[in-house]
């Protein structure tokens, strides 16, 4: 049996995208007569034919959604969950553990979720979204990602004004030399947006001290600041790429003796539970997971009147929740600060 002729097969043929094949091949406009005459002059000689499954999920048909995250064991995309299936109700959220494995992810970008959901939520962790796959994955897809094609919707949580807000802090706090535990994944766009920050508001960061984690969890926190205090990296301040580093950061300081936030602040991003309930409680920079899922759903509903809403990139904004974790004085109440 020959093999199914795919729209990025017409597209090559017709040097377009396939987001134009599918646009001609609905009638849904936004082409020049030109390039509809190409396009369906590779349709006709390649013999390519509209996958009917592919085209009744546009129309809605499951009544649900997808939401793709890596794991829920970590706490940022645990609560992400919790907010994205909050904002949908009643609609349901179909849950997908991609574990951050890249196979997983260009699977979902490719439609593995066609056949149960109408839509997707991705987060990726094991792919670029800067990357081509990206730039052929079904409009119904809403990244939460920092980067990633114009082609799709995508919200984020700029990384900047989140690294801006953790050095106005520590700034105001006197601190002067930082460490920065971020990750090794091709999505991240935290760790370097995070050091820049620090670095223009004058704290030194020391290439050393600059430690990209392939596993972001509790354990990579402990981990990475053994190697701190093994290679004897003497910085006043700890920042984290989430509450679970945090976690693992902040025990393995106590345990060797140092005292926070008087010798050492550290600070996590999320704004979890995790760094609530931390002992002492975790300053942590919030990535917006409510308003984040509210944007989402917004996109989506807005799909049921336009079934081709134009693209666009979604900024929510972080807040800083500062905790005993780096309260200048055991007295002062915790608080919240804007971007």
């Amino acid at each position: 049996m020959a093999a199914q002729v795919t729209m990025r097969q017409v597209a090559d043929l017709a040097g377009v995208s396939a987001k134009t094949v599918s646009n001609v091949m609905r009638g849904t406009g936004g082409a020049s007569q030109a390039t509809r005459e190409r396009v369906l002059a590779a349709v006709r000689e390649l013999g390519y034919r509209v996958n009917p499954r592919a085209a009744a999920l546009r129309s809605g048909r499951h009544g649900a959604i997808a939401l793709a995250v890596p794991t829920l064991q970590q706490p940022t995309y645990a609560l992400l969950a919790a907010e994205l299936m909050r904002a949908a109700e009643p609609v349901p959220v179909v849950l997908e553990l991609t574990r951050a494995e890249r196979s997983t992810e260009l699977a979902l970008l490719q439609g593995s979720w066609r056949s149960r959901c109408d839509a997707l939520v991705l987060v990726p962790r094991g792919t670029d979204p800067a990357a081509r796959a990206y730039e052929d994955a079904d409009d119904a897809v809403v990244l939460i990602a920092d980067d990633g094609p114009a082609g799709l919707t995508r919200i984020t949580c700029p990384p900047r004004a989140q690294g801006d807000l953790v050095a106005r802090h520590l700034s105001g706090l006197g601190r002067r030399r930082a460490a920065v535990l971020g990750i090794t994944d091709p999505a991240d766009r935290w760790t370097e947006a995070c050091e820049a920050s620090l670095r223009r508001a004058g704290l030194e960061v020391p290439p050393q001290a600059v430690i990209r984690l392939a596993e972001p969890d509790v354990r990579g926190g402990v981990e990475a600041v053994t190697r701190l205090l093994h290679q004897g990296s003497d910085v006043e301040a700890v920042v984290c790429h989430n509450d679970a580093i945090a976690s693992g950061a902040l025990s393995t300081l106590l345990r060797r003796g140092a005292r926070v936030p008087e010798d050492v602040v550290v600070i996590g991003r999320g704004d979890t539970e995790t760094a609530a309930f931390a002992t002492p409680p975790l300053t942590s920079v919030s990535c917006a997971a409510e308003a984040t899922a509210a944007a989402a759903m917004a996109h989506f509903r807005a799909r049921l009147t336009d079934p081709l809403p134009r693209p666009r990139t979604i900024e929510v904004a972080p807040a800083l929740t500062v905790r005993r974790s780096s309260s200048p004085t055991p007295s002062e109440p915790s608080g919240s600060s804007g971007s």
